[in-house]
Formats: structure tokens, C-alpha cells, sequence
């Protein structure tokens, strides 16, 4: 079906093989015969024999600890995000999606007539995906430079996420190639915005926890309505969009943050619920 929004977008991105590097042994000299003879420098000659400095395989460079380390995670991002904690939260969104997709043109409708448009102007501009990594990317070139670590952290794991949403998204738009509400392109499905602030409302929450994840949230539900009321989106295109985020945004802070969570969907008369259960 032309407007399929199953969760399934996402399988065939690529996947970024990990190349290791052959380090080579050097065998050793046989044991000679007879002792070695050696022979002492002459007294007071003034030179030294500096040996050369090896760099072996485990040992860190400068370049290696520099301004762009964070970031070389990036490829590895990729292929993280296909574990089975993020394929079960694309799945529930995709889920989701199929179920919310008969209300799509009501939704839409919903929100252009009783929801003035101008509220949701900021929605439209701080969803964006230029917006969102220029933030990011600015709060940890901040953050670096005035040697604040916890700021700094946040801010690659914000860049790494966003970069990790948004390649995703479009291999969804590429690969439904679902038409716009209001017909301007083909690329509806997941929506872009959407990703951006639910990986944002992910990372805040995985950081802070939910005294900051709460209000993140809160805003991405906002960027995904603002979407709609500009005739942008359907509901369908949000709600993957909004699982996709989440994902990513968990796939970049591996091993921060306390407070976990479950996704699950359950079955109502209408149609399904999507729920969050702290764990």
C-alpha cells in the first residue's frame, strides 16, 4: 500500500562494518652461542643514543583526545541501533502508527480548526533539524572550551543523536516516498521534526531525569502538533517520527541515567495506546 507506515522503514539502512587493524610481531633474536660483547661509550664523549619512541596499539594520541573524539562514535551509532531494545520501540511506533493511520485527515483537520496556527509557530522552528544540531553542537563547542565536562557530554550525546535520528528519518522518507498533507513532496513519513525533539526530550531525560524529561517531552509533543496544524504531517508520520527519536536518543546514552523505562502498546476500542512504564 502506497501509505504504509509499517515500523519496517528503517531495516535496510546500512551497516557500518568495524575495521580492526593487523599489528605485527616482531619474533625474537635466537640466543647466541657465546655472550655478547659489548663495548662501554668512551668517558666524558658527551653524546647520548636516544632510542626511538614507539606508539603501540592501546597507547592514546593528542588527536585522539581532541575536540572531535566524541564524534567518531558516530558510525558505531549506527550499527548500535539495531539492538533489540530500539527495533521494540520502532515496532511499538510502528504500531502505533498503523493504528492511528485512519485518523490521519481528521487529526489534521482537528488541529487546523480549532488550534490557531500561530501557537505553533515555534514548534515549526525549533523542531528543525538545523536548529536542533546547531544548539547542540554550539552547547558542546561551549562547553569544551570553558572545560566543563558534564555540558560537554551533553552536547556530543545531543549532536550524536540528532545525526543518528535524522539518518534514519530519511531513509524512511526515501524508502515509503509517502505524499506531504498539503502535496508539496513526497517525503511525509517518519517526520523529521518530530525525531529531532523526542531524541532531544531522551537525551535531557537520560541526563537529568524526568524533572527534565517531563517538560522535553511535553515540547516534542508540541513540535509533533505544530507539524500537523501546518499541514506538514499526518498523525501516522508523527508518531513514528517520535518513536525513532526516542531510540536514537537511548542508542547515544547507552549506560547514562537511572531511570529506565518500557514502551508497550495496548489494545483500546478504538484503536491502541502507546505507554510508558518506569522501571
Amino acid at each position: 500500500m502506497h501509505h504504509s507506515v509499517a515500523a519496517g522503514c528503517v531495516a535496510f539502512f546500512l551497516a557500518c562494518p568495524i575495521v580492526g587493524r593487523a599489528q605485527s610481531v616482531v619474533e625474537p633474536m635466537p640466543a647466541a652461542a657465546s655472550p655478547p660483547i659489548t663495548q662501554s661509550p668512551p668517558p666524558n664523549s658527551g653524546i647520548t643514543f636516544p632510542l626511538p619512541r614507539i606508539i603501540g596499539a592501546t597507547e592514546s594520541t593528542h588527536s585522539d583526545a581532541g575536540f572531535w573524539m566524541p564524534f567518531k562514535a558516530i558510525p558505531s551509532d549506527f550499527v548500535r541501533f539495531f539492538s533489540a531494545d530500539s527495533l521494540k520501540i520502532v515496532g511499538v511506533g510502528g504500531a502505533g502508527a498503523l493504528a492511528a493511520h485512519q485518523w490521519d485527515g481528521a487529526a489534521i483537520e482537528e488541529s487546523q480548526e480549532h488550534v490557531r496556527s500561530s501557537l505553533f509557530q515555534a514548534g515549526n522552528f525549533g523542531g528543525g533539524f538545523l536548529v536542533q544540531v546547531g544548539t547542540s553542537f554550539g552547547l558542546y563547542s561551549i562547553a569544551k572550551f570553558t572545560g566543563s565536562n558534564d555540558l560537554a557530554a551533553l552536547g556530543a550525546d545531543l549532536t550524536r543523536a540528532h545525526v543518528l535520528s535524522q539518518g534514519l528519518v530519511h531513509a524512511g522518507k526515501f524508502a515509503s516516498h509517502r505524499s506531504r498533507p498539503d502535496g508539496s513532496d513526497p517525503y511525509s513519513l517518519p517526520s523529521g521534526h518530530t525525531a529531532s525533539a523526542f531524541a532531544t526530550a531522551t537525551v535531557l531525560q537520560r541526563h537529568f531525569g524526568w524533572k527534565a524529561g517531563i517538560p522535553a517531552y511535553g515540547f516534542g509533543a508540541y513540535v509533533a502538533a505544530s507539524r500537523m496544524s501546518a499541514n506538514k504531517h499526518h498523525l501516522s508520520d508523527v508518531v513514528i517520527g517520535a518513536a525513532i527519536g526516542v531510540a536514537a536518543g537511548r542508542t547515544v546514552t547507552v549506560g547514562r541515567g537511572k531511570a529506565q523505562f518500557n514502551l508497550s502498546m495496548t489494545p483500546t476500542q478504538r484503536g491502541a495506546a502507546i505507554t510508558f512504564t518506569k522501571r
